[in-house]
């Protein structure tokens, strides 16, 4: 049965966050396949008429939509997670004062999300766990939130086969959050260090956060944007990607080092392990002595290496951006047509 064609208004904003966009950029192109003509706009004062819903790509941080998308048509928001409200303030906040300032704050956002909740037509989650954070935290019902997981770029798999020049370097690569780990990643990187002389880090990372880092062993610092090319080159050298994160809503890299052939090494919390499946190494993020056996695993380890190298090329098949575009489009027409 053909669905009626739909005209939707796409918030963008001025500054979307890279992640954000590599997210909007993928769904979006493929929406027109399935019977959405997407109109983007960025200000709040060019609100396209004549649409058939809005939708908020730009939910992140346990931030409700803003204000000025209400009451012109019905409204869509993807919800990115909640890391401020889930983690204590020392786990999300770099400074003093937002450490303190954290149970203040989030018990603001999750105020703010229930008077906006009723406003709120559907909410497109890219994990079963932001899901539950979703019910919990804004108290929608469980038929109003739809999952529709991210996918993974052709890009990084064309060349899934070119891992003969691995290098002896673990791949890292965050902002400047405390909940990327990175410090915990430095430690057990260390001690790597201590019976492995060879083994190296790469790190990418902000330049206001790289700079504690750049004077030890065995650490290599990035600290510019990597273009696409050159990051799936990073991936597909490297002995093995350490990415254990205290929260993550989605957990995008996973997949993207799976594509490109590297092994993974995450977080048995969030919405990784959802993510991983049984094709990475699984830790505590909080637990260093598990964070060096991994990296040791993987260091020393060539037929444990190739298993996981095999198993994440077939995890990372399993998302698609054509595929979260057709959910996405999905929960389109069911909140406009009740199709």
């Amino acid at each position: 049965m053909q669905k009626n064609e739909l005209k939707i208004g796409i918030f963008e904003g001025r500054e979307l966050p890279q992640s954000f966009r590599v997210y909007f950029y993928n769904v979006v192109k493929f929406l027109p396949e399935f019977g959405i003509t997407p109109i983007v706009f960025s200000d709040s004062d060019k609100i396209p008429e004549h649409v058939n819903l809005l939708w908020d790509v730009r939910s992140g941080g346990g931030n409700p939509p803003l204000a000025f998308m209400v009451g012109h048509a019905p409204l869509v928001v993807t919800v990115h997670g909640f890391a401020p409200i889930t983690l204590s303030g020392r786990e999300y906040f770099n400074s003093f004062y937002g450490s303190v300032m954290s149970p203040f704050w989030a018990y603001k956002k999750k105020k703010a999300w229930k008077c906006m909740s009723n406003e709120v037509a559907h909410v497109i989650v890219p994990s079963f766990y932001t899901k539950t954070e979703v019910i919990k935290y804004i108290g929608l019902p469980e038929e109003k939130v739809t999952v529709c997981h991210h996918g993974v770029q052709d890009s990084f798999f064309e060349n899934e086969k070119n891992t003969s020049q691995r290098l002896s370097y673990f791949f890292h690569i965050s902002n400047n959050e405390p909940r990327k780990n990175v410090d915990r990643v430095v430690r057990a990187f260390l001690r790597l260090r201590q019976v492995a002389q060879q083994a190296e880090l790469v790190l990418r990372l902000p330049p206001d956060e790289s700079n504690r880092f750049k004077n030890l062993d065995g650490i290599n610092i990035i600290d510019k944007p990597i273009e696409l090319d050159s990051l799936i080159g990073y991936y597909q050298k490297a002995m093995g990607f350490v990415f254990p994160s205290l929260y993550e809503g989605f957990g995008l890299p996973i997949l993207e080092a799976m594509a490109s052939g590297c092994p993974v090494i995450t977080s048995d919390v969030t919405a990784c392990p959802e993510v991983a499946g049984d094709a990475a190494l699984i830790v505590s993020p909080r637990d260093e002595d598990a964070l060096f056996e991994a990296m040791h695993s993987i260091f020393m380890d060539q037929a444990l290496r190739s298993t996981l190298i095999n198993k994440g090329i077939q995890q990372a098949a399993k998302f698609s951006w054509r595929e979260s575009a057709r959910k996405h489009a999905d929960v389109f027409h069911k909140v406009c047509c009740g199709e």
